[in-house]
């Protein structure tokens, strides 16, 4: 896929991310969904799956669901798809290429907006913080949520740029993690032979 076609892409799912936070609310399934309807990944059981994590996981405004939205994205397209028997996560390629990638999601979403929860990034955009439940049902309340569309977009957007680059650039730290799990195997072997 070329630079500008990539562009065009990340545009339409920033776009589509920020229209599902404003028409339906659920900043995790606004993101998720956007992605998957641009990438053509998962199902609706994997956006089902994403109900409970908006206002911050079951409305405890923990970890912004807008970014666990974007990490089960990643997770949909480089996640490990089951386990390996006798095998721990850090000896799964998957594995870890999924963790990598959603670790620089989280870094570029806190760079972006500096912090990865939900209560503190509603007082940066200058939405209220939740509680009053009573707000939703009330204009200024849907003026309100218009703001967290602007993080929905934002995150989506990184999302795909991370889903869409080159596995590349993974390559080596995580072959050499590999063999690093392997030479630590051959010693847990070797001092159990003892």
């Amino acid at each position: 896929m070329g630079a500008e076609e990539k562009e065009h892409l990340q545009q339409a799912i920033e776009r589509d991310a920020y229209n599902n936070e404003l028409n339906y609310w659920g900043c995790s399934q606004a993101v998720l969904g956007a992605l998957q309807r641009n990438l053509d990944i998962g199902n609706k059981d994997v956006f089902a799956a994403a109900t409970g994590f908006a206002g911050g996981v079951a409305k405890n405004q923990e970890v912004c669901g807008a970014l666990l939205g974007g990490i089960m994205a990643i997770g949909l397209v480089y996640g490990r798809r089951e386990f390996e028997e006798g095998k721990v996560g850090h000896e799964q390629r998957t594995f870890l290429e999924a963790q990598d990638r959603s670790a620089w999601l989280c870094e570029k979403f806190k760079e972006r907006f500096g912090t990865l929860l939900c209560r503190e990034l509603r007082t940066k955009v200058g939405r209220k913080p939740l509680g009053d439940e009573n707000h939703h049902y009330t204009l200024e309340g849907f003026e309100n949520h218009v703001k967290c569309g602007d993080v929905t977009g934002a995150i989506a957007r990184l999302a795909a740029e991370v889903i869409l680059e080159s596995s590349e650039p993974y390559d080596a730290e995580i072959k050499a993690r590999l063999e690093d799990m392997k030479r630590l195997r051959e010693l847990q072997r070797v001092s159990g032979d003892s």
